[in-house]
């Protein structure tokens, strides 16, 4: 079957399986329990939802007869990096160092502006 990509991208993925077995778009739909334009959408832009994502994936590698090397992992969409699930909180797309990271980077931004802020009224008030 030759070499599988271990990390090709959903319009890849949606591409190679619609034109191995023959699928046009209302067979991909009934496959991913979605509709057909959702399937079209997937092809155009590659936005996909983490759940979704995984259903191809999976369908992809299975069809590939050969094992997802992410399996149990998601990507971070900030580091671009395959990381445990664990370390994602429900709903995320970042990794939780990732979160961490703007979190900080917001509050030292924020407390600067204060301080600046802050400053000021201290030098009209004297």
């Amino acid at each position: 079957m030759g070499k599988v990509s271990e990390n090709p991208s959903v319009p890849q993925m949606i591409n190679w399986i619609s034109s191995r077995y023959s699928m046009n778009k209302a067979a991909l739909a009934r496959m991913f329990q979605t509709t057909q334009s959702t399937i079209h959408y997937w092809q155009k832009t590659g936005n996909i939802s983490y759940k979704n994502l995984m259903k191809l994936r999976k369908s992809y590698y299975y069809l590939h007869n050969t094992t997802d090397s992410h399996a149990g992992q998601r990507y971070c969409r900030c580091c671009r990096k395959w990381h445990p699930l664990v370390k994602f909180r429900e709903g995320k797309a970042i990794c939780r160092a990732c979160e961490n990271k703007k979190t900080l980077q917001h509050y030292f931004t924020s407390r600067d502006f204060r301080l600046k802020k802050h400053s000021a009224k201290v030098l009209i008030k004297s």
